[in-house]
């Protein structure tokens, strides 16, 4: 009876060192430390409102009175007030060039103008709501980002015919005229991330989504001093492979390789960046960073890293984006809206 009671014990002890061992093993890569910490500001973020939506949304633009929203569909923008109290919609008149445009696009509300960045269609779609008129401005290349840094000006980071190879250019709308960045070519698309415009301080960021690096650069193209995220990961985790065709006979590049995302969303506003960490910090715990994702702030022009903040998961979905502007926060996921009150 003994026997057979420690032969029991036995093989409860072994059992459960054996499930601890494989736990703690599944459970390295995400606990392993990453050799930084944050400083969290004492003040959280505040929850002003928040409304579901039947499907995800992304950010257009925002200002003090109306938010504009868009989705998946390239063929209509949403807008509400800054209280969220109803969503109404804007069409836009591009049914017959949807199929081209949800591989890739982006929209960005100037009102009365509305651009439709069309990566994969080489052009820019513009739409004046007011007018109903739409026109078309071709940027000769596919492209993967653009920011507007002035009426008649945009920037753009795009495929320049030479393999995988991208740059960033300036394209004149007046006179259709593109002027290349010689010095912010790459010969790979490792380099994939977000670019940036600070009105304030007449610079661009582009925050590397597998890295920690960030290029600063003015709109003359002359470099500046480039800002380190507080994250340790140097060197780009991602590789690329070619090809599938896209229209205006350019091609569209995609992702392959084993990814390590280490920034994802960002912004700048006011001279600062804001950008969403994928990266635990060796300061917090899985708990915080299961219910919560990280913003860390860092000053455009020193690169100096100032401070963090959480924004609550709701429902553990993860962000689409987000948006600073004044102390207010405005944040969507897969299923809602939310404003919430700045740090």
């Amino acid at each position: 009876m003994n026997q057979r009671l420690y032969t029991i014990v036995l093989i409860t002890i072994l059992t459960g060192s054996t499930i601890f061992i494989l736990v703690y093993i599944s459970r390295r890569p995400i606990e392993n430390k990453h050799g930084f910490t944050r400083i969290f500001s004492k003040n959280g973020v505040k929850l002003i409102r928040s409304i579901n939506v039947p499907h995800s949304l992304f950010i257009a633009s925002g200002d003090k009175d109306t938010l504009y929203f868009h989705s998946e569909d390239p063929t209509y923008v949403l807008y509400t007030d800054t209280g969220l109290n109803s969503l109404k919609a804007i069409h836009i008149p591009v049914d017959s060039l949807k199929r081209q445009l949800v591989s890739g696009f982006r929209i960005h509300v100037n009102h009365p103008d509305l651009y439709l960045y069309a990566y994969n269609v080489a052009n820019i779609i513009c739409y004046n709501i007011h007018e109903k008129k739409l026109s078309f401005i071709n940027t000769q290349h596919n492209y993967t980002n653009a920011v507007q840094i002035n009426d008649t000006t945009f920037i753009l980071k795009y495929f320049t015919g030479h393999l995988t190879d991208q740059t960033f250019c300036r394209l004149n709308t007046n006179t259709g005229a593109i002027k290349a960045a010689n010095l912010l070519t790459e010969s790979n698309l490792s380099g994939s991330g977000t670019l940036l415009y600070d009105l304030r301080h007449l610079t661009l960021a582009f925050v590397h989504h597998f890295s920690n690096s960030i290029t600063i650069f003015d709109t003359a193209f002359c470099l500046l001093p480039t800002v380190h995220t507080i994250d340790t990961f140097t060197r780009y985790r991602a590789n690329y492979l070619a090809h599938n065709q896209s229209a205006g006979n350019s091609i569209l590049y995609k992702p392959g390789g084993n990814w390590m995302m280490i920034n994802y969303l960002s912004q700048v506003y006011e001279g600062k960046i804001y950008v969403n960490s994928l990266v635990k910090a060796d300061n917090e715990t899985l708990i915080k960073n299961k219910h919560n994702t990280v913003i860390d702030v860092y000053d455009l022009l020193s690169g100096n890293y100032i401070e963090s903040f959480y924004i609550p998961l709701r429902n553990g979905e993860a962000l689409n984006s987000f948006n600073v502007s004044g102390k207010r926060l405005i944040v969507t996921d897969l299923t809602s809206v939310s404003i919430y009150q700045m740090p």
